[in-house]
């Protein structure tokens, strides 16, 4: 009676480890799949005239009446005359599968 006790501790002890182990494999299986997501990223590039433009970002509209928002946010684009309402630009843009519709510039050269 006596070694029941202490064996029914050690058990329960080990059963909680071993429930805790498979937690860690599920959340670093996660996080490979979110890395993944990361990877599935697509660059686009496309041509258009500037329509508004703010701190973080501008829209524009291409040749394809096709409007965009683009996001300069901890970019530092650096244009001649800087950007201005009407300027015609070539960009390059990564769009996120984790944020639908936020189009991250990784180039913008304007066009004369």
């Amino acid at each position: 009676m006596k070694l029941t006790k202490p064996f029914l501790f050690v058990s329960i002890i080990l059963l909680g480890c071993a429930s805790c182990k498979n937690k860690a494999g599920t959340i670093e299986q996660e996080n490979a799949e979110l890395g993944t997501e990361e990877i599935n990223d697509s660059v686009h590039q496309a041509q258009g005239i500037v329509m508004d433009a703010t701190m973080n970002g501008f829209t524009m509209v291409t040749s394809k009446k096709d409007t965009l928002y683009i996001s300069t946010t901890d970019r530092n684009i650096a244009l001649e005359k800087g950007l201005l309402i009407g300027d015609t630009l070539e960009v390059s843009y990564t769009v996120t599968e984790d944020e639908p519709g936020i189009n991250i510039a990784s180039a913008i050269t304007k066009i004369h």
